[in-house]
């Protein structure tokens, strides 16, 4: 009877207990390809300038004050009609300019991102 009643506890015990937390959810899975930047963009100062240049309305208002060189960054949005993905690795530039479209008076911050030496998304904000 000691027994049947300590097995019987047991079996209590072990339906109370609770389940381990699932494991937490990562991130979108990423292809190979897809963790790397891509080559670094030799030429991202022209792409850059031809980009503005041809997205502004008045192409020679723009001022390009400065250009960053370019580092390997995960993207933090999704761009799926560029078929960028967020987390994807990335090259960054962060370009400074003044009188591109919509930009308040001022030097204003944008931000480029490549991905096998291609402009894949622009943050205008």
């Amino acid at each position: 009877m000691k027994y049947l009643s300590i097995l019987l506890m047991l079996a209590v015990m072990l339906s109370c207990a609770s389940q381990p937390p699932p494991a937490p959810k990562g991130g979108p899975v990423l292809s190979p390809e897809q963790l790397e930047p891509g080559p670094f963009p030799q030429d991202y100062q022209i792409r850059i300038i031809s980009w503005l240049r041809m997205n502004s309305d008045v192409p020679d208002a723009v001022k390009v004050l400065s250009i960053e060189l370019p580092r390997p960054k995960a993207a933090e949005a999704e761009v799926p009609d560029r078929n960028l993905r967020q987390g994807e690795a990335v090259w960054e530039s962060m370009v400074i300019t003044q009188g591109f479209r919509g930009d308040p008076p001022g030097p204003t911050y944008h931000r480029f991102y490549f991905k096998d030496g291609v402009i894949r998304s622009v943050d205008l904000k």
